[in-house]
């Protein structure tokens, strides 16, 4: 019998295990762990697709709760300037002995008001500090707003991009397939092998092979639009021409207008008011204080009345102030760099930008002249292959040499087209080309 109960003893466990488990997969999951929702659509444009990016990213709403907090940072610093009241209380046994003898007093309670009159700067310091530091979380919050307009504009471009290589593919197979009907037309005539057919038949599988691969990579880049978006479409249109036309040069970049800059230069003014700041505490500050509380006694209960003025003066703290300067003063410096670096990552963006779309367009018009020539070598070569003039293997390379004329054609396109989102990224131009305009008075864009 206790052998039986020993052998049963971990089947027992194990199937409690197995229920306890059952029961919390079965379990509703909790609002914050349901996954992310992607909608269906027919046709969405550029425009469409970012708005709908700044509104489900993450980083978009992390962004604005941090602005949030600047502006609580600011009202708090103000608030030094207000009476600060205070109500207080207490009741228990104590007893005061002085000259005329001692008291047992058994509760206390009162009110202080104590308003601050001077005190050398440090609070206008403190409120001016954090009202920079909120200007550097909106302008943080602009650069995310071009951030993710970027990202959802190169998904969105990588979308066009397969689409297109699939089209060229399809058209590169269809090229194929009407030289493996024009080799089976002259193996059945006699006029030459069966092995022309097979050849090309060969040459059809290596594009059906490319042609899937591209068709994969489509997939990819949708997958990766919807999770940004929360959409995927079965119709996405043109890129809008202003991003290719209205463009402006690197020398006019306006760097006091890039939201980078100005978080980082709003950042630099925040250390300098922090560095007054520091310097401040070396000097007293001067408040008012008025109070009125009540006493409760074993001997007499009585009210005791304060108007005070009080004068906090730092004498000596062991050179904790000066430190704090040295502190402010590097950290200012610190933040003074952080400005040049701005100005240095958006050149260095807009530079490569720059010098690839120029690349992307070369690339692209020396694709075009190729893609005519070897579409007009490829009839010439046609004619000559039906009079037994060419062989296959001239035929098959001039086909390839439409494919790739075209494929590099395609690929320079709309590498192009990368190139001029990230440059308008780069001078803070993404936005207003795609159609989404900012508003002047908040300098944040309209999310309509």
């Amino acid at each position: 019998m206790t052998r039986l109960n020993r052998s049963v003893l971990p089947l027992i466990i194990l199937a409690t295990l197995v229920t306890t488990v059952s029961q919390a997969i079965s379990a509703p999951a909790p609002a914050w762990a349901n996954r992310p929702d992607i909608a269906q659509a027919a046709v969405v444009d550029l425009k469409e697709s970012v708005l709908f990016a700044l509104n489900r990213d993450p980083s978009v709403n992390e962004q604005a709760a941090q602005l949030g907090i600047g502006e609580g940072m600011v009202d708090e610093a103000r608030s030094a300037w207000f009476p600060q009241v205070a109500l207080s209380g207490s009741t228990g046994h104590s007893r005061t002995t002085d000259s005329s003898g001692s008291m047992n007093n058994s509760a206390q309670w009162g009110m202080s008001i104590t308003q601050l009159v001077y005190d050398f700067g440090r609070t206008n310091s403190s409120i001016d500090k954090q009202s920079k530091q909120r200007d550097s979380y909106r302008f943080q919050l602009m650069s995310t707003f071009t951030s993710v307009a970027e990202e959802t504009a190169l998904s969105y471009i990588d979308i066009l991009r397969y689409q297109a290589l699939i089209r060229v593919s399809e058209e590169g197979w269809k090229a194929l397939d009407n030289v493996r009907q024009l080799s089976e037309f002259r193996a059945n005539a006699g006029l030459n092998s069966r092995s022309e057919v097979l050849q090309t038949e060969t040459r059809m599988a290596g594009m059906q092979s490319t042609l899937e691969q591209y068709r994969a990579a489509l997939e990819s880049a949708t997958a990766r639009f919807g999770v940004l978006t929360g959409i995927t479409a079965k119709t996405y249109r043109p890129l809008p021409e202003s991003l290719a036309l209205e463009q402006k040069p690197i020398s006019e970049i306006e760097y006091s207008y890039i939201p980078s800059v100005m978080a980082a230069e709003a950042s630099e003014q925040a250390s300098r008011h922090n560095v007054e700041g520091a310097k401040s505490e070396h000097w007293p500050s001067v408040s008012v204080r008025g109070g009125r509380t009540r006493y409760e006694s074993s001997n007499r209960n009585y009210w005791d009345d304060q108007i005070q003025v009080v004068v906090d003066a730092p004498i000596y703290q062991g050179g904790a102030v000066s430190a704090r300067i040295a502190q402010a003063q590097e950290a200012r410096k610190m933040a003074a760099s952080r400005v040049e670096q701005a100005k240095f990552d958006v050149l260095q963006k807009a530079s490569v930008a720059a010098a690839d779309w120029r690349g992307a367009q070369g690339r692209e018009a020396a694709g075009a002249l190729q893609h005519r020539n070897a579409i007009r070598t490829r009839e010439v070569y046609k004619d000559e292959y039906k009079l037994g003039k060419r062989s296959l293997n001239d035929l098959l390379s001039v086909e390839q040499d439409v494919y790739q004329a075209a494929y590099s054609q395609t690929l320079a396109d709309f590498d192009g087209w990368s190139a001029a989102v990230t440059y308008a990224a780069a001078t803070d131009n993404l936005l207003p080309l795609v159609g989404i305009q900012k508003n002047i008075t908040s300098t944040l864009p309209e999310l309509k």
